[in-house]
């Protein structure tokens, strides 16, 4: 993540921690669902805090910089994911949890970013 623009840095970090916390997540119980949202959303409410997703301070409804902020890091955890996990077809949360890992660990390099033309 070094090679990420600065202001990009703690945002990037923010979403890596996400998935990272919903493969725990789907490794440990299951939330009765198989989807990889119900997971990071399950990440995103306890890396929020007290009032989750849902509540009148919830990260899904907090207007201010740092809600809109956080929901960027949401959508960059689902973005990153979504490339490696397979839709609702999963027989495990261990299984689950490893696609999680993998769309963690490739957003860490920052591979959602435009990368700078190489020159010969």
């Amino acid at each position: 993540m070094a090679a990420l623009p600065g202001p990009l840095q703690p945002l990037w970090a923010l979403a890596v921690a996400i998935a990272e916390s919903a493969a725990e997540i789907a490794t440990a119980s299951a939330l009765g669902s198989w989807r990889a949202s119900a997971y990071l959303y399950a990440a995103a409410d306890q890396a929020w805090g007290a009032d989750g997703g849902g509540g009148p301070g919830g990260w899904r409804t907090d207007t201010t910089g740092s809600g809109g902020e956080f929901r960027f890091a949401v959508l960059l955890a689902e973005a990153a994911t979504a490339r490696f996990v397979a839709g609702d077809g999963y027989l495990s949360g261990r299984q689950l949890a490893t696609d999680l890992r993998h769309g963690a660990a490739w957003l860490a390099t920052g591979a959602l970013l435009p990368q700078a033309a190489q020159r010969p």
